[in-house]
């Protein structure tokens, strides 16, 4: 029922852009919904430098509030293809629905963490030790986010249930944090940096460094029908999203206002983040450790194989 109820307010409140290429008459329309975030850069740098066009495809870029909210529009038939956190497309496939992942957009690695969990500067916190019986803060329950950190919680022999949650907006926690609310939350760009940069707080570890070295933060993914009935869209796709990606990677500065701008957002607050690793190719074995993990961890009802979830059509290292 909460999944039905998610999906009715997504295809009502939508929030799409005008199309950022100009349409090509009689060219298949691929609505692609992604977030205004550091992820989403290489999309819309394709967009902006004609790239989709080039290879003769008419992609529209659709804005949407957050992973439910394109996992709902594209099971709805909204869109094409939609771009979201890894954890999420995991849980909605682990329940039945008919995704099909097409490739990574976004990857974290242990040589350049965007992702930490911190605390405060002044707390007598050493150790993952101290933190039995104290408050985190979580964005939810369910996200990669707290699951990585019952697994470093509980690699470090702590009992991640013995903690207390509250669940709050990445926005929110530096505050809450100075206001002894919480004692400290794993958080991704573009918080990570920023509360780092204030002195308030300092990293204690890098739950994702539990999951894997390497492994995708997000993917781009389909209805899987759609998929094996548009096979040489999707290629033609995925080789643009590779290019974007690649030129983004090496401009890093130079394209660090796109995804300010796709979201109305002050760039100010993508100036100084840790971007995640670019890249499109996407293999099963950085994948399972996903799902497994979110297994463990009861986000699903049971682990599966990674290679059921990637399409065949997907790039590979």
């Amino acid at each position: 029922m909460r999944f039905l109820i998610t999906l009715a307010v997504a295809l009502t409140v939508f929030f799409p852009l005008s199309p950022v290429v100009e349409a090509q008459p009689g060219s298949t329309l691929i609505r692609v919904g992604a977030g205004p975030d550091d992820p989403s850069t290489p999309l819309i740098y394709a967009a902006q430098a004609g790239l989709y066009q080039r290879a003769g495809l008419n992609v529209q870029l659709v804005k949407l509030a957050g992973a439910a909210v394109v996992a709902a529009a594209l099971a709805g038939g909204s869109l094409e293809i939609g771009k979201s956190n890894t954890m999420s497309v995991v849980t909605a496939i682990g329940k039945g629905l008919p995704f099909t992942i097409i490739g990574s957009i976004a990857n974290y690695s242990s040589d350049s963490p965007d992702q930490g969990l911190l605390v405060s500067t002044s707390a007598q916190i050493k150790t993952a030790s101290d933190l039995a019986g104290k408050t985190l803060a979580a964005i939810s329950l369910q996200d990669i986010g707290s699951v990585a950190t019952f697994a470093w919680l509980d690699r470090n022999g702590v009992d991640w249930k013995s903690l207390k949650y509250l669940e709050m907006p990445g926005s929110a926690t530096l505050a809450a944090i100075e206001e002894n609310r919480i004692v400290a939350t794993n958080i991704n760009e573009p918080y990570f940096s920023s509360m780092l940069a204030s002195g308030k707080v300092r990293v204690l570890g890098y739950p994702f460094d539990v999951i894997g070295k390497h492994f995708p933060e997000a993917v781009m993914f389909a209805n899987t029908g759609w998929v094996d009935a548009h096979r040489d869209l999707v290629a033609r796709f995925l080789r643009v999203v590779q290019e974007a990606s690649v030129y983004v990677s090496a401009h890093e500065a130079e394209s660090v206002g796109l995804a300010a701008q796709f979201g109305g957002i002050d760039p100010a607050a993508f100036a100084k983040i840790r971007h995640t690793v670019r890249g499109v190719p996407i293999t099963p074995r950085e994948l399972q450790p996903v799902i497994d993990v979110a297994a463990k961890y009861n986000v699903i009802p049971k682990a599966y194989d990674a290679r059921d979830m990637i399409c065949s059509c997907a790039l590979q290292r």
